[in-house]
């Protein structure tokens, strides 16, 4: 398969592709736990551990329709909505839904301040999943929920 001219400029570009895939999938298991958490008799879930799932879904719902309302108000030249409240979302955990939009809608990817601002809060959401994992949060979660 041939390179485009694209990918040899930006040799992350592969990186970006896994972790766009790596958000979806993460708001796609986040929102089955949460079904399930939700629909089987006895299933229970840690209430922080729920709450910042909760978060993730509603947050990250809310800031994709975010983006895609700004992305059309910067083509019609309209007044915008704040970098401020699409940072105040993404970082109450709707941070996978923001980078879905972005790479959909292509918006906001190239102001380096907003861009800056963005990873951070993933880092820091990345680094609460990873004490998530190793203190046994959502593998207890999920083998509660399918009843293993």
């Amino acid at each position: 398969m041939a390179r485009t001219w694209v990918s040899r400029m930006n040799p992350f570009a592969w990186m970006q592709r896994w972790f766009t895939f790596g958000a979806f999938a993460l708001l796609a298991g986040t929102s089955l736990l949460l079904y399930l958490a939700f629909t089987r008799e006895g299933a229970k879930l840690s209430w922080f551990f729920a709450i910042y799932l909760l978060f993730t879904v509603a947050c990250s719902a809310i800031v994709f329709v975010l983006y895609g309302i700004d992305k059309r108000r910067a083509i019609k030249n309209q007044p915008r909505i704040s970098e401020r409240t699409l940072h105040i979302f993404s970082m109450l955990g709707g941070w996978p839904g923001a980078h879905l939009a972005q790479r959909l809608f292509r918006h906001k990817t190239l102001k380096i301040s907003f861009r800056l601002v963005f990873w951070l809060t993933v880092a820091v959401h990345l680094m609460m999943i990873a004490y998530g994992f190793w203190s046994g949060w959502p593998i207890a979660a999920i083998r509660n929920v399918i009843g293993i």
